[in-house]
């Protein structure tokens, strides 16, 4: 008989890390195919379109999630649309220079005003619906509607007949919005989760490619091959130096959780107390942890663009032959000489910064200090089976190039188009959709040590559904 650990128990992810400590207690008795122990997921959970529904209609419309970049609508009539399932939503920078996120639907006949994925600019401030040219402005007001004389008086009063406003609020650079009024601030979502990313000064970085896929598979699937770093030494042999399972150190990765989320800081010391510096657990036998450094940033530099960038792999270069207990070290201080000398304004080294994190729902980031490449995950509408991957890489640039126009996202791409790592993940998203539909195994077996994130994942799930 397999051991029943309750959730607590099981979330213990890593010998110094912290247990799964949610933030408040609900019943999930009731919720269909529920996390029932730390360790068991039924497979339905990945493909039941009634499970589906439940999680868009009571998580996703009662949580928070980010829309797009501040700076992919950087003047005024700029927008860009966002969509998840059924709702659509359209985020229009003010003349003011706030921004609003609308319904991006026109409240004659429901006609949607910009297409799907699309952005640019709202001549004039008005957003036109391309029906029958009725006209608001960019704060969804009412400005014009065409034949106003044939409709009934009151009907169409400005004060009714306007774009719906949906909350949202900006943080760390990006615009997060939440279609339930009621839920808890932004703020009070992150709770002390803001104390790992503030450091890392996302506002400052700027999109240097964005991309998607659309993935034959659920959105959970995609976003869990993220979620963990137990799969690296078999799917991704080139990061794992190709070590042998014997050889390669799983037990090196710590997670910490942090209210709606987990985090790995790694800052290698704190800059107030360099002697209390400290080389990180070897991840590889045989290899010294800073010639692991090097190493695989090249490999995440050639097979991610985006983890590592041209500009560590420079820096990495010109270390490589240091004694491994200097590397490190040295590195984080040849990287601020070379932003004071660039004018990058790079953050202060915090030993609390994280540059590996997750968010609930679908947001995951990983990279170094000054560049981090973001991974977003959705429904692909209402199919259960596939999925909407993005990924950004992004980057602190100079104080000159701040203000650069931000690239659009290209898309959708085929899986050989992204960088070989990046392929990897996506290889195996179809082979496990594939494997829970078949109806071979009644659920998935996750190891609470090395996969504690998937686990908080789905808890939080249903505590959504049993709430809403």
């Amino acid at each position: 008989m397999t051991a029943q650990l309750t959730p607590e128990e099981a979330q213990v992810p890593a010998e110094h890390a912290e247990p799964y400590k949610p933030r408040h207690t609900v019943d999930t008795s009731h919720v269909p195919y529920r996390v029932a122990d730390g360790v068991h997921l039924p497979v339905q959970r990945y493909y039941d379109q009634d499970f589906a529904d439940l999680e868009y209609e009571k998580m996703w419309l009662h949580t928070w999630q980010w829309a797009c970049r501040e700076e992919d609508i950087p003047e005024p009539g700029d927008f860009i649309e966002y969509s998840i399932v059924d709702k659509t939503v359209v985020i229009v920078r003010q003349p003011d220079r706030s921004i609003k996120v609308l319904n991006n639907v026109c409240p004659h006949r429901a006609t949607q005003l910009v297409e799907p994925a699309d952005a640019g600019t709202f001549g004039g401030n008005q957003i036109v619906c391309p029906f029958h040219g009725w006209r608001f402005n960019t704060d969804g007001t009412q400005s014009y509607i065409y034949c106003r004389k044939g409709f009934v008086a009151g009907s169409i009063d400005p004060d009714t007949m306007k774009l719906g406003e949906v909350r949202s609020a900006v943080k760390y650079g990006f615009v997060w919005i939440n279609f339930d009024d009621d839920a808890p601030t932004l703020d009070e979502f992150f709770g002390d989760y803001d104390k790992h990313l503030a450091p890392m000064a996302m506002d400052r970085m700027r999109v240097r490619w964005w991309k998607y896929s659309v993935v034959p598979g659920n959105w959970k699937v995609a976003t869990e091959a993220f979620l963990e770093a137990y799969h690296v030494m078999q799917a991704h042999p080139e990061l794992a130096m190709g070590a042998t399972d014997d050889d390669y150190n799983a037990d090196g990765v710590p997670y910490y959780h942090h209210g709606m989320g987990h985090v790995d800081t790694a800052t290698p010391f704190d800059p107030e107390h360099p002697e209390n510096y400290t080389l990180p657990p070897t991840l590889v036998a045989g290899m010294e942890p800073g010639r692991f450094f090097i190493d695989q940033n090249q490999v995440l530099f050639e097979g991610t663009d985006g983890f590592a960038t041209a500009r560590d792999e420079y820096i990495a270069d010109r270390i490589r032959d240091l004694p491994d207990d200097q590397v490190l070290f040295k590195f984080f201080e040849e990287l601020y000489r070379y932003a004071e000398e660039a004018d990058i304004p790079l953050p202060p080294l915090d030993p609390n910064a994280s540059t590996y994190g997750f968010v609930f729902p679908n947001f995951v980031f990983l990279g170094l200090t000054g560049n981090l490449l973001f991974y977003r995950f959705r429904p692909n509408g209402h199919d259960p089976d596939s999925a909407i991957f993005e990924a950004l890489a992004m980057q602190i640039p100079r104080r000159c190039d701040m203000d650069n126009a931000a690239p659009r996202r290209e898309g959708p791409l085929e899986p050989e188009d992204w960088p070989f790592v990046l392929q990897q993940d996506m290889g195996n998203i179809y082979r496990q959709q594939a494997g829970y539909r078949s109806g071979a195994i009644k659920h998935s077996t996750l190891s609470p040590k090395y996969e504690p994130m998937i686990f908080s994942l789905h808890t939080e799930i249903d505590r959504y559904i049993a709430t809403y």
